[in-house]
């Protein structure tokens, strides 16, 4: 049995703890993990009094140190680098162009900063070792309870207190304590040892019992004597878990999945694209609680009782009157109330900020219950589960609802798949009927399909829209799905062969605005008849189009398989629309001819392997070497990627080039921290593309194709510096889609002026860069300022301050006035004047009472004052800010 210390760990000095940091900071991979177990068995506690040990004398002082952002007891500390520097130059009484000064305010500078750079507690470790060499006298306790008054004071926004807290705090410890507490505030321990690792030494099953509560004290309350193993873990109301997740399929991998379920029937579910969210509530005790996948409470957002919050309070009205209290898992989706339809997450939406009435509303979609009236169900198989589901809850729609879910035999997976693509549907979930619910677990029987996991690229066929289909349900009246062809060319005829149906691919405002454009050429097709040059088989669609009138779509499939459905005996299989090629005319779609070569060459398969590579007439070469990307182009390494928080969770992002500060791999690397994904193209699932600005390359050819927004790379790195999400403003814009160009004209106006948040200089600055004046605020020769008094103020004596004057502008062209740019120049002081009753001089004369010099071209005075010397009747030489001196603001 480990030996113990005799003091708790609570009382363990935190000095000891920093050293033992330390050691595990430098010590090679497989030392990493024997020192930490040392010390865990030397501050774990009592193991014989396991039952009932106080949280203070078990591990969790110390664990929830080395693993900051696993902490959930715990909130944020609103403390970052930006400010700790700041605050190190007060304390220390630096001069702020002192090169310590300038290594704490710009640790990120090689140049200033050095080997450290990039690593600011190093870096403050290095600018103050010889100014704080004395241990400090803290323990364990004295830190963690400093931390959570912080915590708690950041909390009531109340910085200046934090500020307090940290300067009287620092003051107490050495050089090397001050380095691990920064650590410890900005949750980055830089251990080199992953938090699952963390976990393990801990406790064989810790990360087990960890995945399902996401609660460090549980962890180590339960099992804080080593040699005792966890049999069974259990899933607790009002307590966060890792939901189970998913296996990935490929779609042309169906056989494994019918070999490894062994019921005859299966479940299959809609692929929803939304934030995976857990529901717990309580009649009894009226509490809602809402947990993300990350086990992060959002509760607050979505109301604690049935009275409080956007969600609850209509939720609570909708439970059956015999549910106490459940647990539910699903997904909170974005639901359009105008197209009655699911927004995918690949959209500038953030679910958690949306309210029940808007446009986008907040819809919650239910899957799976693991709770019910006192129990943990998750023992139970999945088939009774749902049974249970299906009673506890009257849907209402765009609000609470079930998933999308379908009772299939096993023959009939494909077909399901297929429907679930011609419904603009991401792809389907297979769920084994006898599945038991494993929280974080991806092999419990779970598989999810969808065709971009298809192992390599998809070759692109463009083809030609011949036929449409009205849809189903909603969509019914609607030209929801479109029969595409190949061109046959003979001399001087020509015909189209159908080959597919597809529509997989299109938003809802995509689908809206490609049936726009073709809506008034479309054809009723009449049975028995034929339209001319135009070939489908048994495939017959509700209207067809003149290939003259139609446009090209870019279709993607999986392979070529024969069909009786279509004349040309074959069909694409999994076709998805990548984009509408509006930029090529009709004729310039795939002919038969260029598709046979195709098929030659592809032997039917429509997708390479990564190293394989298809040359411009089609055909496949296999290249001799294998070919690296410049370090420059390639992803971040993931093994140096440590968790900071989830603020960019879900959320996939492409990065073109470096910022003035980052470059590219250290903005990718930094979205991984923060739970994002990356990727090197955009995809269907992209939230946005990363770019300077938009006359690079790869942007313009981005923005041409119209699917990605492109956002000025200063807003994540803005986003990196305040710890937070931040909602895209017009300054962060260079190039917006249509779904994202929707939400922003919500939010502001044409100028680029909000119309909730209260502006600021620099935004106001901007919106005014965006505004034209109009002819009639500019021309002289109308007084529109005049008519708008008289009829606002019937004539009373009102904006008069200027009324006997006449002034004179140098340098200001009255015939030519800027419509732009105005505030810059003297143009805004001269509409202000004239608002005031004050009369524009064209030229100066005897009748002039004042001439008004910009303040940036004072040495136009000397002219003037000649001028002034010389007359009977002088003039008053001023500068722009006199005419807003004159008024009370």
């Amino acid at each position: 049995m480990a030996s113990t210390i005799s003091k708790p760990c609570n009382k363990i000095p935190f000095e000891l703890f920093c050293r033992v940091c330390e050691d595990i900071y430098n010590a090679k991979n497989e030392k990493k993990v024997l020192i930490l177990e040392k010390f865990i068995s030397k501050c774990r506690g009592s193991i014989e009094k396991s039952d009932n040990l106080n949280i203070e004398d078990t591990f969790y002082p110390a664990l929830r140190l080395l693993l900051p952002a696993s902490d959930k007891q715990r909130g944020a500390y609103g403390v970052k680098e930006a400010a700790l520097g700041k605050l190190y130059v007060k304390i220390l009484c630096l001069a702020k162009e002192s090169p310590d000064a300038q290594k704490l305010l710009n640790f990120r500078v090689p140049k200033v900063s050095g080997s450290t750079a990039g690593d600011f507690a190093e870096t403050l470790y290095w600018v103050i070792r010889s100014r704080f060499e004395d241990n400090g006298s803290m323990t364990l306790a004295d830190i963690n309870q400093i931390l959570d008054e912080i915590a708690m004071k950041n909390a009531k926004n109340e910085s200046r207190e934090v500020e307090q807290i940290l300067q009287s705090m620092l003051l107490k410890l050495s050089a090397n304590e001050q380095k691990w507490l920064i650590r410890l505030l900005l949750k980055d321990m830089r251990l080199g040892i992953a938090h699952t690792k963390i976990l393990k030494t801990y406790h064989d099953d810790a990360n087990d019992l960890y995945d399902v509560c996401n609660d460090l004290i549980k962890v180590c309350k339960m099992l804080n004597n080593p040699s005792v193993a966890l049999h069974e873990i259990s899933v607790n109301l009002f307590e966060p878990f890792c939901p189970m997740l998913s296996q990935r399929c490929e779609i042309t991998d169906d056989s494994k999945i019918i070999k490894t379920i062994k019921n005859e029937e299966l479940f299959v579910d809609i692929k929803l694209d939304g934030e995976r969210f857990q529901l717990h509530w309580s009649k009894e005790k009226n509490i809602f609680k809402y947990f993300s996948r990350k086990g992060n409470d959002y509760t607050d957002t979505y109301g604690c009782n049935d009275v409080n919050g956007v969600m609850s309070p209509i939720l609570a009205k909708q439970f059956k009157s015999d549910v106490r209290n459940c647990i539910l898992d699903g997904e909170m989706m974005c639901y359009n109330t105008k197209f009655k339809s699911f927004s995918t997450k690949a959209m500038n939406i953030d679910v958690k900020k949306l309210r029940i009435g808007d446009t986008h509303q907040p819809c919650y979609c239910v899957f799976d219950i693991l709770y019910y009236n006192d129990h943990a169900i998750t023992n139970l198989p999945l088939e009774k589960r749902l049974d249970i589901l299906n009673t506890i809850f009257e849907p209402l729609e765009g609000i609470f609802v079930h998933t999308t879910r379908h009772k299939a035999r096993k023959n009939e997976l494909m077909k399901y798949l297929n429907d679930a693509i011609d419904n603009h549907e991401e792809g389907i979930i297979v769920k084994d009927p006898l599945s038991i619910y494993k929280p974080n677990s991806r092999n419990a029987g779970w598989y999810k399909i969808k065709p971009e996991y298809t192992n390599g690229a998809l070759i692109e066929l463009d083809l030609l829209i011949i036929g449409g289909y009205y849809g189903e349900g909603k969509k019914r009246g609607v030209i929801s799905h479109f029969l595409v062809g190949l061109l046959e060319k003979d001399g001087e005829s020509f015909k189209c062969s159908a080959i597919s149906r597809v529509s997989s691919g299109f938003s809802t405002e995509e689908l809206a605005d490609i049936s726009r454009k073709l809506s008034s050429h479309w054809k009723k097709v009449y049975s028995g008849k034929m339209p001319p040059n135009i070939e489908w088989g048994k495939e017959k669609p509700d209207l067809w189009i003149e290939p003259e009138s139609s446009v090209i779509v870019q279709v993607k499939a999986t392979e070529i398989m024969t069909s009786h459905t279509f004349k040309s005996k074959i069909t694409l299989r999994f076709p998805r629309i990548e984009r509408v090629r509006y930029d090529k005319p009709w004729h310039d779609c795939l002919t038969v001819k260029e598709f046979e070569f195709i098929i030659k060459q592809t032997e039917g398969k429509l997708y390479t392997s990564h190293t394989d590579e298809i040359n411009s007439s089609g055909k496949i070469k296999k290249p001799r070497m294998t070919v690296t990307v410049d370090k420059k182009f390639q992803g971040p390494n993931i093994r140096d990627v440590k968790s900071i928080n989830n603020m960019f969770e879900d959320k996939e992002f492409c990065v073109l080039n470096d910022s003035e500060t980052f470059n590219k791999s250290e903005i990718e690397k930094k979205i991984l921290e923060y739970g994002g994904r990356v990727v090197q193209n955009p995809g269907n699932d992209t939230f946005c593309v990363l770019a300077n600005n938009i006359k690079h390359i790869r942007a313009h050819s981005i923005k041409l194709s119209g699917k990605h927004s492109i956002i000025n790379t200063k807003w994540i790195l803005s986003c990196f510096i305040d710890n937070e999400f931040l909602n895209w403003t017009p300054e962060n814009v260079l190039f917006l889609s249509k779904e994202h160009q929707l939400l922003m004209d919500e939010k502001f106006d044409q100028y680029g002026d909000s119309y909730t948040e209260l502006a600021t200089v620099e935004t106001l600055r901007h919106a005014m860069d965006q505004v034209e004046l109009d002819d009639d605020l500019v021309n002289t020769e109308v007084d529109a300022f005049l008519d708008f008094q008289n009829e606002l103020f019937n004539e009373e004596q009102c904006f008069k301050i200027f009324e006997k004057c006449q002034v004179y502008f140098d340098d200001l062209n009255l015939e030519n006035l800027p419509v732009r740019n105005f505030h810059t120049n003297t143009v805004l002081e001269m509409l202000i004047f004239k608002f005031n009753g004050g009369t524009v001089c064209k030229n100066i004369d005897s009748n002039t009472t004042h001439i008004v010099i910009h303040s940036s071209s004072k040495n136009n005075a000397n002219k003037y004052q000649t001028m002034k010397r010389d007359r009977n009747h002088t003039f008053e030489i001023v500068d722009e800010n006199w005419i807003t001196q004159k008024i009370k603001w």
